[in-house]
């Protein structure tokens, strides 16, 4: 029978390996994110460049770029404002995915319109679900029209701005959508 003292001794082993084992795994358990520094608000005079060696060119200075153009550049793809813009889809849904295109008026909010397609969709039916969600998407003030079994023509109304219309994703094997002027 173990006597008073070992039963102490239990304890504070039990304790002290407890702690120990709190102690490394908090940090694992937390890994938390560090909270950023926010940036000081002026900026700091811009180092001297090298001077060029001997019979080296003299470097232009580099011209500052607006955060507006960088933003353009990261993005990479140029917004085309059309009044007639003709999208034309070609080949069968090979399993279920989706199109989704961004449908922008000059000088408002990008909308994003998406249609849902199921295996074995032809494209007829498909350019059918683009149709149908382009019209919801642009409301009246743009005339939506399926022209043939693949392609879809879409006008801006009188004194209506001219439409961005871009691929935003498409998760539908076999199938292609091609986006061009009317």
């Amino acid at each position: 029978m173990p006597t008073k003292t070992e039963n102490q001794n239990h304890v504070v082993i039990a304790f002290l390996l407890l702690v120990v084992v709190v102690a490394f795994s908090a940090p694992v358990c937390a890994q938390e994110e560090p909270t950023p520094v926010p940036e000081p608000a002026q900026e700091e005079p811009a180092a001297q460049p090298a001077e060029p060696a001997a019979g080296a060119p003299a470097a232009e200075p580099a011209a500052e770029v607006e955060p507006e153009e960088v933003e353009a550049k990261e993005a990479g793809v140029p917004i085309v404002y059309r009044d007639k813009t003709r999208i034309t889809v070609n080949g069968r849904a090979e399993m279920n995915g989706y199109i989704e295109l961004i449908v922008q008026p000059n000088n408002e909010d990008p909308t994003k319109v998406r249609a849902n397609v199921v295996a074995k969709t032809k494209p007829k039916k498909i350019t059918k679900a683009l149709v149908d969600q382009l019209i919801f998407g642009l409301g009246d003030r743009y005339k939506v029209k399926q022209t043939g079994d693949k392609t879809i023509l879409i006008k801006a109304k009188k004194k209506m701005p001219p439409v961005s219309i871009s691929l935003m994703t498409q998760n539908l094997a076999g199938v292609a959508v091609m986006i061009g002027q009317g």
